[in-house]
């Protein structure tokens, strides 16, 4: 004897509450995507960051840092009060201006440079597909367990 239960799947309630979670932290990451998507390759609509204010937060082994301003479109337009994400002492400096992309966020604009917040977007929709698999496959082997010990 091994000295080991064979491992059961979880109950069908069980399974379906986990499912339903993961399609919420899906739906979450996917909402995401093409606005991280275009961060991340420094797309959209080019202007100017002129920042405003600085306020930063010391953490263990870090500091993260929140710059407000306003982002004017190349094109022309009205300036609009936005944050720019990433930002640190180094990139905002108040009453400065600096190159910024408008990708489509309502509240933060980015560096020409790009962003990592797919990063995020793909860990929210892989997580999901990893516990669905889990599910499927703790059920294929209850159900390859009940089809081999006969109706």
């Amino acid at each position: 004897m091994s000295g080991h239960e064979p491992r059961t799947a979880p109950s069908l309630p069980f399974s379906l509450v986990l499912l339903l979670l993961a399609v919420a932290v899906a739906y979450i990451g996917f909402a995401g995507l093409d606005q991280n998507l275009r961060a991340a390759r420094g797309e959209g609509s080019p202007g100017t960051f002129a920042a405003v204010s600085l306020s930063c937060v010391q953490h263990p082994g870090h500091e993260s840092c929140v710059c407000n301003g306003h982002f004017t479109p190349d094109g022309g337009g009205e300036p609009r009060g936005v944050y720019l994400h990433a930002a640190g002492r180094e990139t905002c400096v108040e009453g400065e201006s600096v190159a910024a992309v408008d990708v489509g966020a309502d509240n933060r604009v980015y560096g020409p440079d790009g962003s990592r917040e797919w990063i995020l977007s793909a860990l929210l929709l892989l997580g999901p597909l990893a516990v669905a698999g889990g599910i499927a496959a703790s059920w294929a082997r209850r159900r390859r367990r009940w089809l081999a010990s006969g109706p």
